[in-house]
């Protein structure tokens, strides 16, 4: 199976655009993941959950993000600044009630799903374990034991791509005593932070192991001038550096 792996999208449309049109580029795809934060930050939540919805037949994941969490009564307080708050406010405010309705009713709450595809074990995840929407995870949280029984996790939220085997020790003696788990996260497609302003998503081939990460140019001026002066230009800025 060939999955397309999408997240952290954040109303960003021009980007979302581009990505699918990278993606036809590509052949044959079986599936797509999106790990969560479709909506805030960006301008055009409502665009994005209908573009979205376009793709429901060839959703294989499709996870709440600490963002929907929060649209539905989530502590404000687990934002880091004022400025976040605010812009949460502002995408309740504009939020339509068909989209509301879909992040209810057709996303999975959450923020993380087990899957078995092609015989492997699949974890997918917004977060963390312990803390499916707000949680950080990276590489200094890979040697956690519960992540032994999976083939792959999947996360996102970081806004920060990564590829790692980690090798569990584990009692069969034909693998050496090992017990690989590939970590995957795909970046973020509307709002990276890895100083690569590009729109970034992943691919991975279930049979063969082939994953590649894809940055995909898009039009940032174009996105930058939809956004609303109510909202702080901060998340418009950013987008040019991709911090």
């Amino acid at each position: 199976m060939r999955i397309i792996l999408l997240s952290d999208i954040h109303a960003n449309v021009t980007a979302f655009k581009a990505v699918l049109k990278d993606v036809e580029s590509l052949g044959q795809v079986d599936a797509v993941a999106i790990l969560g934060d479709l909506v805030n930050y960006g301008p055009r939540p409502n665009e994005v959950i209908d573009m979205v919805m376009a793709l429901d037949k060839s959703l294989l994941v499709n996870l709440w993000g600490n963002h929907e969490y929060s649209i539905f009564g989530g502590s404000l307080d687990r934002f880091a600044t004022d400025r976040g708050r605010a812009v949460l406010q502002y995408t309740n405010s504009i939020l339509t009630q068909e989209s509301r309705n879909y992040l209810d009713k057709k996303m999975e709450h959450s923020g993380c799903q087990k899957s078995l595809i092609d015989s492997k074990s699949f974890l997918f995840m917004h977060g963390n374990l312990d803390d499916p929407y707000w949680g950080k995870f990276g590489i200094d949280k890979m040697d956690d034991e519960r992540f032994a029984e999976y083939d792959y996790v999947i996360s996102g939220h970081s806004h920060v791509p990564h590829y790692v085997e980690h090798f569990f020790a584990s009692d069969n003696a034909e693998y050496r005593n090992n017990k690989r788990t590939i970590f995957i996260n795909p970046g973020s497609m509307g709002q990276p932070r890895n100083h690569n302003p590009y729109a970034q998503y992943g691919v991975l081939d279930t049979k063969s192991g082939n994953y590649e990460h894809r940055s995909v140019w898009y039009d940032v001026f174009e996105e930058q001038k939809l956004f609303s002066d109510s909202v702080d230009k901060f998340y418009k800025d950013r987008l040019a550096l991709g911090i």
